[in-house]
């Protein structure tokens, strides 16, 4: 994994944990595009619904323990 996915993983641990302190501003700008992915939009505003953060936090981890989507590699799984 690189660096950022790590820090993408570390931050996701931390919303799944407890979301109330981690708000959209509390997610570093670097990582913010990676959570709006997984976000549902909001209708008035098209904008990455604060309510899906939880859920985006658990396809985050649910993607790097799966190594898909954003964590896929090229490499074949090792057993």
């Amino acid at each position: 994994m690189t660096q950022t996915q790590i820090d993408v993983v570390e931050h996701a641990l931390r919303c799944f944990r407890d979301v109330s302190i981690c708000g959209w501003d509390a997610i570093p700008k670097e990582l913010q595009s990676y959570f709006a992915k997984y976000m549902d939009r909001d209708v008035w505003t098209g904008q990455s619904d604060l309510q899906s953060l939880r859920e985006a936090a658990l396809l985050i981890l649910r993607d790097a323990i799966t190594r898909s989507g954003e964590f896929a590699t090229d490499e074949p799984p090792e057993y």
